[in-house]
């Protein structure tokens, strides 16, 4: 039974096809007018007694063609430009046509798309190769984790969904990924090689069903604070989570707070 991976590998190669194919659609257009202003003919090269001399062949000629002045380097570059170009855009067309022609015999529907096609009756009675998103999601968010807890007098911030959070920034960050739909569970427990962590936010990105992780750096102008961090973001990267792979960051300071704009670039950008 093929894995969610190999699964997603597949639709993102034909994602990847189709962007292959506007780029070469943009590379052919593009050549295509550079070409058009160009000189006519063709540059013949000749080595000859350990000299090199050019020759401009007009097109449809068969012969030698006319001798090039050497100074005249601007023509033998331009020639010599012209043949790569057509070189490039003859591949791009035939590369181009080869995956439209794949295309258009792949089917519009896949066997993931199955389940939605069977009756309600039907479905019940089954189960998928591969889970619907919304179903992955909510057994996701169901499984059961031991959250790092609060200790009394520990600041009291609530969202909008009764979590609570250990800030007003927190806050606002889970308010917004509960706007736009993204799966989290908070301060998940992480095991690296010599403790167990809290991240803020452990994010399921269902496009790619990755797990992401996700810390907010709330008081960076406390050198205390400062240095606690940079060490736990050592452990990170030590343990395999990358900045910008599975482990984002945001920061903030008193005199610089939270903006929530790079939150939502984040969140379009990365946890879609």
């Amino acid at each position: 039974m093929p894995s969610y991976n190999s699964i997603m590998k597949t639709i993102q190669w034909k994602d990847n096809l189709i962007n292959r194919q506007r780029y070469l659609s943009k590379i052919i257009d593009a050549l295509t007018q550079r070409l058009s202003v160009m000189p006519s003919g063709k540059l013949r090269i000749d080595n000859n007694y350990n000299k090199t001399y050019y020759y401009l062949v007009q097109d449809g000629e068969t012969g030698n063609g006319i001798k090039i002045d050497p100074q005249d380097f601007k023509l033998i570059t331009s020639l010599a430009q012209k043949a790569y170009y057509q070189k490039v855009l003859k591949s791009a067309q035939v590369e181009k046509n080869s995956i439209e022609r794949f295309l258009s015999r792949y089917p519009n529907k896949t066997f993931e798309d199955i389940p939605d096609s069977l009756t309600p009756d039907r479905q019940r009675l089954i189960s998928p190769i591969v889970l619907p998103d919304e179903e992955y999601k909510q057994r996701w968010l169901q499984e059961a984790y031991e959250p790092m807890g609060f200790d009394e007098g520990d600041p009291y911030y609530l969202t909008q969904k009764g979590l609570r959070v250990r800030s007003k920034s927190e806050m606002l960050i889970a308010e917004r990924l509960d706007a736009k739909g993204i799966p989290y569970k908070y301060e998940y427990p992480v095991e690296l090689q010599y403790r167990t962590v809290h991240p803020d936010f452990k994010i399921l990105r269902l496009s790619d069903r990755k797990e992401l992780y996700y810390e907010h750096l709330g008081k960076m102008d406390d050198p205390a604070y400062a240095q606690k961090n940079v060490k736990k973001l050592r452990e990170y990267a030590l343990n395999g989570y990358t900045i910008g792979d599975n482990l984002f960051l945001t920061m903030e300071t008193s005199v610089t707070p939270l903006d929530m704009r790079v939150v939502d670039k984040m969140i379009d950008e990365h946890f879609r």
